[in-house]
């Protein structure tokens, strides 16, 4: 609960200490008085952003300290979670300094703001007078009916299994889009790829080919050349292994004589045998070289194929166009994978919009099993705050197919008079009415939320007289679980407070400044007169505020 209220050059007050009970605790003061205030420097304690006029004096920052108690409630795990000291007491500092930027404190630790006020929304719940507005819209109809039958951990739960089917959805239609995209050039590569597939493209066949067609190219000098060699070497009359075999012997008949030409004998062997080698290669040669126009068209038929594939891909050799081939077939894995992926997305979507549908059903179930109960529950604090003919009912209506909220529509529907007919709230609820049925729905909230501190930021709009003091009561008896405070201007409602503050202003010479101050009994009695007689007290009125606070 909120037990203290520090503020420091903030718009009109120039400095403030509050002290906060537990119960109900009301807050009043003339029109224009800055009631209002007071919920802004609370609420930027609470982590709100500070407005470039938050300042009353320029020169001097600002500073505003809200403590609270926190024994009736475990946040232990959440400081936990940020790191942040804990004690049964927390501390939440805000300072605006002079050039407009502003840092957060929690228990003297700086924090982002938004830390301030996710820790915030776990202290109070702040209704302002605008927030029963919201009654009739249907994305706050559902939020108060998930808050009242218990079921924001299930939606919390199914928002991530939404989140998670919808983003697979959006991925499997990427996906999708992609691959139609491709089937056409996916249709080209696999052409391409099957074209330079079938040509069994090799480095070393290619050189091999040139090579052969080189030489049947010019197949008559190479045989003219063989042939003549061969003469030469052997089968001429004067061929040259003849004439070394005929020197052989001659030196054979005289290296006795002469034993250095025993050396030369032996080179002259050796001489022979690589000249008969020679002519026998030159032999076998020739006999290959046969030219065969058969053998010349297949390999210029393959060269030229080869060819032909350089000049289509543009690629400068068969290096190239082997590359080629091999970025084809890993386009080609691309898209089987990118295939693969959406078969797997797809299983995927299919088990995630089945949980979804499962879901999104249970968490139906879960709002319709309280709907008729909550309804009730409302018409009865209706019917004790003045309206004894009052029918509220929840309707809730299934979506064709699951959204972010579930499958259900909620429809708040209202009718004040005996026998109406129950509409839509918006079409028919008064100011008043209005605020009769936040307040009812606020107090079944209270039963339910966990939140220490509530505080009404004139929830009393358009009623007055016996609806105003049982408004009151409900307050109280509301205070009687969690701490309440109200702002109001009804004497009926103060006078059922435990607490009352008082807002006024006060005109100096050169300026006015925003003061509040904490009621005795005879102030409260005073105070609650001047609300009953329109700012004049009487005896009467002072007669009358005794009753009240009776």
């Amino acid at each position: 609960m909120l037990t203290h209220l520090s503020v420091s050059n903030y718009a009109l007050i120039e400095s403030l200490e509050l002290d906060f009970m537990k119960g109900f605790t009301v807050i009043t003061g003339e029109t224009g008085s800055g009631k209002s205030i007071l919920l802004g420097a609370l609420g930027l304690a609470l982590g709100n952003r500070a407005e470039a006029d938050a300042l009353l004096d320029k020169e001097k920052k600002c500073i505003i300290e809200a403590v609270f108690s926190l024994s009736n409630i475990d946040l232990s795990g959440w400081f936990i979670q940020h790191e942040l000291d804990y004690s049964s007491e927390c501390v939440m500092r805000r300072e605006i300094a002079t050039t407009g930027k502003s840092r957060a404190f929690i228990n003297d630790t700086p924090v982002n703001l938004s830390v301030m006020k996710e820790l915030g929304e776990q202290l109070i719940d702040i209704h302002s007078q605008h927030e029963s507005l919201h009654l009739t819209e249907s994305t706050f109809q559902l939020m108060m009916l998930d808050h009242l039958a218990g079921t924001q951990n299930r939606l919390s739960d199914y928002r991530k299994m939404y989140k998670e089917y919808r983003e697979t959805c959006r991925q499997l239609e990427d996906l999708r889009i992609v691959l139609h995209d491709n089937i056409a050039e996916q249709d080209y590569i696999r052409y391409q790829y099957n074209e330079l597939k079938e040509a069994r493209l090799s480095v070393e066949e290619y050189v091999d080919l040139e090579q052969q067609l080189t030489a049947f190219t010019h197949a008559e000098e190479i045989v003219q050349a063989l042939f003549g060699s061969i003469q030469l070497l052997h089968e001429h009359d004067q061929s040259v292994i003849s004439q070394t075999a005929e020197a052989r012997v001659m030196i054979r008949k005289v290296e006795s004589y002469l034993p250095l030409l025993a050396d030369v004998g032996q080179r002259l062997d050796y001489v022979l045998i690589e000249l008969k080698d020679i002519a026998r290669e030159l032999n076998q040669m020739a006999d290959q070289s046969a030219h065969d126009p058969h053998e010349i068209q297949r390999i210029q038929e393959r060269i030229g194929l080869i060819n032909q594939l350089m000049i289509k891909h543009r690629a400068r050799g068969i290096e190239e166009l082997i590359a080629l081939k091999q970025q084809f077939e890993a386009r080609m894995d691309d898209s089987f994978q990118l295939e693969e992926q959406i078969e797997h997305l797809e299983q995927k979507e299919k088990i995630l919009k089945k949980d979804t549908e499962t879901f999104a059903a249970e968490l139906s179930y879960a709002r319709n099993a309280v709907s008729e109960r909550i309804g009730d529950e409302v018409t009865a604090v209706l019917k004790g705050l003045g309206m004894p003919n009052a029918v509220f009912q929840v309707q809730l209506n299934a979506l064709e197919v699951p959204g972010p909220d579930g499958i259900d529509k909620v429809r708040f529907l209202f009718s004040a008079n005996l026998g109406g007919q129950v509409q839509d709230i918006s079409r028919i609820a008064s100011g008043g009415e209005m605020s009769r049925l936040m307040l009812a729905v606020k107090s079944l909230l209270a039963k339910h939320n966990m939140l220490p501190t509530i505080i009404f930021d004139e929830i009393d709009t358009g009623v007055s007289g016996e609806v105003a003091s049982r408004m009151g009561r409900i307050m109280a008896v509301m205070s009687e679980g969690k701490q309440v405070i109200s702002i109001t201007h009804l004497p009926q409602i103060a006078g059922k407070a435990k607490q009352h503050l008082y807002v006024f202003k006060v005109e100096q010479a050169l300026n006015t400044r925003t003061k509040i101050e904490t009621l005795d009994t005879n102030q409260r009695v005073r105070e609650i007169a001047r609300l009953l007689s329109d700012d004049v007290v009487t005896e009467a009125s002072i007669k009358a505020a005794i009753e009240l606070m009776n």
